[in-house]
């Protein structure tokens, strides 16, 4: 019997509906899933491109006969017919912080909701990995990219710049973006900090910082913060550095080199969020009452940094509605427009809690 075109017609008898697999993949075919749905495979790849343009009967046995046989769509095979991929490339530097999860899970749900996929990739502050990943990202043609801060590896900013793929830089404000960016002036957090430490009137700070050259960000905080504290009059604050910021295992043995100093400092800055959490932890452990022997400021998560005793002293930034702008940026660059400013600073509140 010849198959027949039109939606919902039988294309074959009953026994020639039953699902058959690729010899060379035992995966279902779009031909067995249009066999059982009763159409034709042309309806069954205009379902996966275009929804809206297949009957609400139609694609509802589509559905159905995808299902019974576990067929999933060739995306691969769709995106070089559309020249898109529908997937989005992040780029972060470690997955071990928490900040990153809470800013990445809104610019998934914001792209998601436009229906792109993204890949992830963890560049552990080594620019050789940084470049690696974007080549390898760029060469799976994603739709865009959303790397974290300043990009590293000269040969990956220029490889982003030359491709003209739409790209987000998050995290941080550069002066020369490759396209686009939203973040926060790093340096305006840790002049806050300071700020706020003189007020209380400390006098011998110190500052905590990664001994990570790619951080760029945490040595914004660190600059921002020494700074500062010199113009409000201070001797410039003892600077230390950690080999592990995503580490909150880094306390014990920080609060040791803290506590060696003399003369003592009265308040510390720790510029991350795992930095700040291992010391106040440390320091219960130890009995170094806070703030009253050492009082301590860290930076983001404040909803971890109101669950310590005391509650953590720190710079909140919006990660979740930095993610969405992120998305929104890209989004707007995807479909062809152009966003109303392509750099935005989402800003920052300094939370003061009982540890300063």
């Amino acid at each position: 019997m010849k198959a027949r075109e039109q939606e919902g017609e039988k294309s074959s008898p009953q026994a020639d509906r039953e699902p058959r697999r690729s010899r060379a993949s035992g995966r279902a075919r779009i031909e067995d899933v249009a066999r059982l749905a009763e159409v034709s495979a042309q309806t069954v790849s205009r379902y996966y491109r275009e929804p809206a343009a297949v009957s609400a009967d139609a694609s509802a046995r589509i559905r159905r006969a995808a299902e019974l046989i576990g067929y999933v769509p060739n995306l691969i095979a769709g995106s070089l017919a559309s020249n898109r991929s529908h997937i989005v490339a992040i780029v972060v530097p470690t997955i071990a912080n928490p900040a990153h999860s809470v800013w990445v899970q809104g610019l998934t749900e914001t792209l998601a909701a436009e229906g792109y996929q993204v890949l992830l990739g963890a560049t552990n502050y080594d620019p050789a990995r940084e470049r690696d990943l974007v080549r390898a990202f760029l060469g799976r043609r994603v739709d865009g990219v959303v790397i974290t801060g300043a990009v590293l590896d000269p040969e990956a900013d220029d490889l982003l710049r030359r491709v003209r793929v739409p790209t987000v830089q998050v995290l941080e404000l550069p002066r020369n973006p490759i396209d686009m960016a939203v973040g926060v002036d790093n340096q305006a957090c840790g002049a806050a900090i300071a700020d706020h430490l003189v007020a209380r009137r400390y006098r011998r700070l110190a500052v905590v910082g990664s001994r990570a050259k790619a951080d760029t960000r945490a040595a914004a905080r660190a600059a921002g913060f020494l700074r500062r504290a010199q113009e409000r009059g201070l001797a410039r604050p003892v600077e230390l550095a950690v080999d592990r910021p995503a580490d909150i295992g880094v306390g014990p043995q920080l609060l040791a080199d803290i506590l060696a100093i003399d003369p003592p400092v009265e308040a510390v800055f720790c510029v991350g969020t795992q930095i700040s959490v291992g010391l106040m932890l440390a320091c219960l452990a130890a009995g170094v009452e806070v703030p009253r022997r050492l009082a301590v400021a860290g930076f983001s998560d404040g909803d971890l940094a109101a669950m310590l005793s005391p509650s953590l002293t720190t710079i909140r930034v919006p990660a979740i509605e930095m993610g969405r702008k992120a998305g929104q940026l890209l989004l707007s660059r995807l479909r062809g427009g152009e966003p109303d400013a392509a750099v935005a600073d989402v800003g920052f509140q300094l939370v003061v809690g009982d540890s300063t």
